[in-house]
């Protein structure tokens, strides 16, 4: 092998082990209900099997935030709640974190809806 082959095998070698390790951000939405009632998401993460997610709001809201894993196919596949509290022209970084048994390969997006507390 000459350095030629082998500085084009580093160099792919690097580029797969650098691709591998790139987590990829997969989306996250908020359900009709929560942007109905004045909540918009300004930013989130998704990283291994925890999801974050900074909401805003106008208006007081209280309830249960439920987020699902949803797959290729539409089906959820997993989910995780927190409670919310957010008082007027409130914001809260709220953190979701997903069974560790969740397959994240079968994950394709992240849906988050409003669940009321009764």
């Amino acid at each position: 092998m000459n350095i030629q082959d082998l500085a084009k095998l580093l160099i792919f070698t690097g580029c797969f082990i650098l691709s591998s390790c790139m987590e990829k951000q997969l989306p996250v939405n908020l359900s009709i209900e929560l942007i109905d009632k004045g909540v918009k998401m300004n930013s989130f993460s998704t990283k291994e099997s925890t999801v974050e997610v900074y909401l805003v709001t106008q208006d007081a809201i209280e309830g249960e935030l439920l987020a699902k894993a949803i797959n290729a196919s539409g089906l959820e596949i997993s989910r995780a709640k927190v409670t919310l509290s957010l008082q007027k022209d409130d914001a809260k970084l709220f953190t979701f974190n997903f069974d560790a048994n969740l397959n994240l390969e079968e994950v394709t997006k992240y849906q988050i809806d409003l669940r009321n507390i009764e």
